[in-house]
């Protein structure tokens, strides 16, 4: 297959005589393939260390094949505290939950009129970034920056999914770059392994329109599997992918794509080709305007990337901003799970050892046991020619447990698990006020990590959503509601939901609770309640908002009912005064005197009072 080593006309993003754009001027193999090869051993060096790192995180020991080799004695056991894995695990749940729990995937912010409604679109979009197995790559990326110190997410085109757009995960070992990098942006060149089987090979290989050179793939399946299945791995039985490298470089303020196998081919795999993430622009050129007349429909065409598909989403941020300096837990907890997991080892195999029997000759003699066998086990019933005596060796003191608890509660302290620190002490001077303050802590420390990975997703979620959003305006993305798309055509700031629904309203439900003793004997102590169930339990809320807004209203029913009895009784005692007041002849002589003014008094006062209401004065019988 000829190549086209001429370069191509693009619009640059910056400037064309900057050097920055000049320095990769070509797509020749033979005057790349030097710095592909760099780039593939940067890639080998992470791909070790992620081995390592997995291999610490999970400390499988063979203790059979650790006897044979006489690295542990026969009765001497090692137990592997896995504190590394268990922190991980431990900080997941802040990032699951900011992901997982909010019921939409952005927040968009209409940035010409930022008060205007955008809950439509915004289930539009969720609904094509939460495509079917969306979670997987996000919890694999959270799993792997916990790990390692950073996790790479890769923006894809793929037409089969809701948005015509999707993301994918990239771990350590197959993701390229020069180790001073600071900013994956700044590259000159990156790369990405990809792993295949022969099968898959040799259909793109058969299919001409796939854009494959034939030649280079079958150079490459002639040979080995080249997958880096593992370090334990020796047979070539075991392994079936072969690897290959895409390779993406800026040539012209243009991102081009390219795939190589920099080991085995003597040209590109597959030649480069600009970056194509599905977004369109209007076509101007005079073919362009000529199909836009001849079918009313505007031309458009391909829109290439000028920045790099890639994501990357760091662990934590220190003044030390060079990406392949950053680190996890596997680096932070390393020496803490050994220390924890040899003191483990070191009591429990000294207890084993005090609970065996031993036994020697009863002698004073040091040349007894001269040429006799050594070694000799003990059979129950069997006969002893000899005086013994038995002894046992003192087991080890019960503090080496408080210093392995000292040793996890402290680093649990340093991983801002605060509570988790003050809960495994061995004291009982825990006050509800210190597990609160302690809780609260560790809260806030875990959100500001969740802050920084809600940076990292924002910048992903606006890339995908800018896709999206052209897509639709272009009329490629068919499965639009008539009343949504014309609001793709506005302009947005784009959040990821999680903010709102989850780091938002848990400040606002702590706040909350802490307002509730202050306001639960006032009027607005029902709607407050209902407000705060809504965001302390927004699937169960509706439910318990309606047991009590039935109890209101029945209680509200009865009062009404005795309201009602308390005025119909008012009513006949006020007729009963009236009528009184009409028969002076019913009072005796002192009554006149004494009750009958008080009577008629009360009369005047009552009947314009019933007579104002538009009622008749009731007539007691």
């Amino acid at each position: 297959m000829a190549v086209d080593n001429s370069i191509p006309p693009a619009v640059p993003a910056g400037n064309p005589n900057d050097p920055a754009f000049q320095y990769i001027d070509t797509i020749e193999y033979k005057k790349m393939v030097t710095k592909i090869k760099d780039l593939c051993s940067v890639m080998q060096e992470w791909n070790s260390k992620s081995a390592a790192t997995r291999r610490l995180r999970y400390v499988e020991v063979d203790i059979e094949g650790e006897r044979k080799a006489g690295r542990l004695q026969p009765d001497e056991l090692y137990i592997p505290m896995h504190i590394i894995d268990k922190n991980i695990r431990r900080e997941q749940s802040s990032y699951v939950q900011y992901v997982a729990q909010s019921p939409r995937a952005v927040c968009l912010t209409d940035m010409q009129t930022p008060a205007a409604e955008t809950s439509l679109v915004e289930t539009d979009v969720s609904k094509r970034l939460r495509y079917e197995g969306w979670q997987i790559p996000i919890f694999q990326c959270i799993d792997g920056f916990q790990q390692d110190g950073y996790g790479i997410m890769e923006v894809v085109y793929d037409e089969s999914k809701p948005g015509h757009v999707a993301h994918e995960f990239v771990q350590l070992g197959d993701f390229g770059y020069i180790a001073d990098t600071r900013n994956i942006q700044d590259c000159e060149m990156l790369g990405r392994n990809y792993y295949f089987s022969r099968t898959k090979l040799l259909s793109l290989a058969k299919n001409p329109e796939s854009g494959w050179n034939a030649t280079e793939i079958m150079r490459v399946i002639e040979g080995q599997p080249t997958s880096n299945f593992s370090d334990s791995v020796v047979d070539n039985k075991d392994k079936s992918l072969y690897c290959f490298t895409k390779v993406t470089f800026r040539l012209r303020g243009i991102v081009y794509v390219a795939w190589a196998n920099e080991s085995k081919c003597n040209d590109w795999a597959k030649p480069p080709v600009p970056l194509f993430l599905g977004r369109r622009q209007a076509d101007n050129t005079p073919l362009g305007k000529m199909k836009s007349m001849f079918t009313g429909v505007p031309s458009t065409k391909e829109q290439y990337e000028t920045d790099y598909p890639y994501i990357l989403f760091p662990y934590l941020i220190s003044e030390n901003d060079t990406i392949s300096q950053l680190h996890g837990r596997a680096f932070l907890d390393e020496d803490v799970q050994e220390g924890a997991s040899s003191l483990m080892s070191s009591y429990v195999t000294a207890h084993r050892r005090a609970a065996q029997p031993y036994f020697s000759k009863d002698t004073d003699d040091p040349n007894a046991d001269l040429m006799l066998q050594k070694n000799v086990y003990f059979a129950a019933g069997a006969l002893i020619n000899a005086k013994i005596k038995q002894f046992q060796l003192t087991a080890p003191n019960a503090e080496v447990m408080n210093s392995i608890q000292a040793l996890i509660a402290s680093n649990q302290d340093e991983t801002a698990q605060i509570n988790f620190a003050a809960m495994n002490r061995k004291d009982s001077r825990k006050t509800a006020e210190e597990i609160k303050a302690s809780t609260q802590a560790a809260s806030a420390l875990s959100t500001v990590q969740v802050v920084l990975f809600s940076n990292a997703l924002r910048e992903m979620y606006s890339k995908m959503f800018r896709i999206i959003q052209n897509r639709v305006n272009a009329g490629l993305i068919l499965d639009v509601d008539q009343q949504v798309k014309p609001l793709y055509q506005r302009q947005y700031l784009v959040r990821p939901a999680g903010d709102v629904d989850v780091i938002e309203r848990q400040q606002t439900i702590q706040m909350m609770q802490q307002a509730w003793p202050v306001l639960q004997n006032t009027p607005c102590n029902i709607a407050f309640m209902c407000d705060l169930l809504s965001k302390m339990f927004p699937e169960q809320a509706a439910k318990y908002i309606s047991i009590i807004n039935q109890a209101q209203q029945q209680q509200q029913s009865q009062q009404a009912r005795m309201m009602n009895q308390a005025v119909n009784t008012a009513k006949q005692v006020a007729g009963g005064i009236i009528k009184l007041s009409e028969h002076p002849e019913m009072f005796s002589d002192t009554g006149r005197i004494h009750a009958f003014p008080i009577v008629q008094e009360a009369a005047k006062e009552l009947k314009p009072l019933i007579q104002s209401n538009g009622q008749n004065i009731p007539r007691p019988s």
